[in-house]
């Protein structure tokens, strides 16, 4: 009896040593993240269940018991499926848009309508056989009175060619009467989804 309570001792023995063995062979990392769907975008678009990161880094992925048997985490979140994406980043160009900025007014800071319409005529000056007048950047909320510009000062100084000038985030322009005429529109025009200012 005393044999087997012995044997019985060294195999309870033996199998906590194997246990704190393999525990001890496990990483330990700051997050695991398991049971998720998450896309790696790596060089083949995979996917993946789980990661693990350390020090703000991934350090692995892959399967959830791979990664699991792998690693002990400070936090281990389960995802329960959900996806999971790296960050994005939106970067791109209008390269077309940008193109035509390029001979566009710079009319950003302007401090107000007349510095706007000052750098305008010399930016006709510069380019005085195009065949548009445009430019981009006004900010009425910078000038004296914070009101919207009209068209008056324009049609006085350029009577023969169309002028287009953007506000600065493009959602708004004024633009003289030449280039209404060429748009065709009138004092009557029903403007869809927008406003048209008349005698502003």
């Amino acid at each position: 009896m005393r044999f087997f309570y012995k044997l019985g001792s060294a195999l309870a023995l033996s199998f906590s040593l194997g246990l704190m063995g393999c525990q001890s062979s496990q990483e330990t990392v700051d997050l695991l993240v398991t049971n998720a769907t998450v896309y790696t975008v790596d060089s083949a678009f995979s996917k993946v269940e789980a990661f693990a990161v350390r020090d703000g880094r991934f350090v692995a992925v892959g399967k959830t018991s791979d990664l699991q048997g792998r690693y002990q985490a400070a936090q281990t979140v389960d995802a329960r499926g959900q996806f999971i994406y790296p960050g994005f980043y939106d970067a791109h160009c209008h390269f077309y848009r940008y193109a035509l900025g390029l001979r566009a007014a710079n009319l950003v800071g302007a401090a107000s309508w007349a510095e706007t319409v000052g750098r305008l005529v010399r930016h006709r000056q510069q380019q005085p056989g195009a065949a548009w007048l445009t430019g981009r950047g006004w900010d009425q909320n910078d000038w004296p009175g914070q009101r919207f510009p009209t068209k008056d000062t324009l049609d006085v100084l350029f009577p023969d060619v169309p002028v287009l000038l953007a506000r600065v985030d493009g959602h708004a322009a004024v633009a003289n009467q030449k280039a209404l005429d060429l748009a065709g529109i009138t004092a009557r025009t029903p403007i869809s989804g927008g406003v048209i200012g008349r005698d502003a």
